[in-house]
């Protein structure tokens, strides 16, 4: 028997929880609270499996509970069941050692099968909060400087310092054509539009420093 423990500051959510997981044979739901303290104090004389948390909660919150449970009560399993699909929030929590993910608008077949997933030793985060997770990543890659070439940032700091193709190809000793292909492929890298663009990006990740350009 799974034994669950639920925390959520809404009682119609804990209510509909219940509601959702009462017929599970192998799901026992052994306590309720609305705060993060009340579920350390319900710790003292329960022993769950698992703890499905809300993240907004009064008095603790789920990033900070899961925080404490990971440290004080390693072998309980933590699921965030949320409205909230924000990177911030995913990566701090995936950071912290949380065991699942999903959101609030999930069906009963996806939170039982994330509960027993979990439990069986696995972890489990919803296809929405992978691809969350995965596309932040995505974007702060596509923004790493050290994506770029060392001759692509030498072009970059030109381009930003308004020398033209002409004047970037003659001091780098290139072709014009070669110029233009670098400029192609950073804006592409960095998904910029244009040169304006680039010259933020340079400020921004430090290719170039302040406005002495």
């Amino acid at each position: 028997m799974i034994k669950v423990l639920l925390a959520d500051d809404h009682e119609m959510i804990l209510e509909g929880l219940c509601a959702l997981l009462e017929n599970e044979k192998e799901i026992e739901i052994i306590g309720k609270a609305q705060d993060g303290l009340e579920v350390l104090e319900q710790l003292k004389s329960l022993q769950p499996h698992l703890l499905i948390l809300d993240i907004n909660m009064p008095q603790m919150d789920g990033i900070e509970l899961t925080a404490k449970l990971k440290e004080r009560h390693p072998k309980i399993k933590v699921l965030i069941l949320s409205m909230h699909n924000r990177s911030e929030f995913i990566k701090r929590l995936m950071e912290l050692g949380a065991d699942g993910y999903i959101l609030k608008n999930s069906g009963r077949g996806e939170l039982i099968t994330a509960i027993k997933t979990i439990v069986a030793g696995k972890k489990y985060f919803s296809h929405e909060i992978m691809k969350t997770n995965f596309d932040d990543q995505l974007h702060s890659t596509s923004k790493n400087p050290s994506l770029l070439s060392e001759r692509e940032k030498d072009v970059l700091r030109l381009i930003a310092q308004g020398l033209t193709s002409q004047q970037i190809a003659s001091k780098l000793n290139i072709s014009q054509h070669t110029v233009d292909s670098h400029r192609k492929h950073i804006l592409s890298k960095i998904e910029a539009k244009n040169s304006v663009d680039i010259v933020k990006y340079a400020l921004k990740t430090g290719l170039v420093k302040g406005f002495d350009i």
